[in-house]
């Protein structure tokens, strides 16, 4: 891939691979979410999707599901669509590789829609060489989606007053924001077919 910014996506891999490594090990892992079969008895139709839930969350939520989807759907605060598009490339993803570019493009979008300044600069480059590496393979995110994770864990960390000057130290932000969503988020698929079966063609990849 030819360079289009001050570093190059092969760079930033490699910087996320060090991390894969040495840092959190449920990075290691592809997502495959948890299954909730939903009894959604409308002729020709099927109820199919993905969510994230937290842990705290994810029994209620199921027994609400199982036992009323006319509730759930029409009564539940619906999870937002940045978010669940996240998770639909996180599933779709073929290896590490394309994983981390997801973990890091969104987490670069959410502190660029939040921060100004050296942050901003340097988390539009990570935005930008990641996005490019993606958008050949996934259908990307809709300029409206503003938030894109389940949650900014470390928002703390990038406060105005620290300094962040390298992309290395977005990044090392980033895998760790993606190692707690992973811990205290339950990454779910409702479906009404039968149990461990799947839409083949319920893809964003081109």
């Amino acid at each position: 891939m030819k360079k289009m910014h001050s570093f190059t996506w092969e760079q930033v891999y490699s910087h996320w691979q060090h991390n894969y490594y040495f840092g959190p090990s449920i990075l290691h892992k592809p997502i495959i979410p948890r299954e909730i079969h939903v009894e959604y008895n409308r002729p020709d139709e099927i109820f199919y999707g993905y969510d994230w839930i937290s842990n705290d969350e994810y029994e209620r939520r199921k027994e609400i599901i199982s036992t009323n989807p006319t509730q759930f759907l029409y009564f539940t605060e619906p999870t937002n669509k940045g978010t669940i598009h996240t998770l639909r490339m996180l599933v779709d993803a073929k290896d590490e590789e394309e994983r981390a570019a997801v973990w890091m493009c969104a987490f670069a979008k959410e502190v660029m829609e939040n921060h100004t300044g050296n942050i901003f600069r340097i988390a539009d480059q990570l935005w930008k060489v990641s996005n490019d590496f993606l958008s050949e393979r996934y259908f990307m995110w809709h300029h409206a989606m503003r938030k894109l994770v389940p949650e900014m864990f470390v928002k703390d960390l990038l406060s105005e007053n620290i300094q962040i000057n390298t992309v290395e130290s977005i990044i090392d932000l980033a895998s760790l924001n993606a190692a707690l969503i992973l811990h205290e988020y339950t990454p779910t698929l409702y479906s009404s077919l039968d149990l461990g079966k799947t839409m083949e063609d319920y893809t964003i990849r081109r």
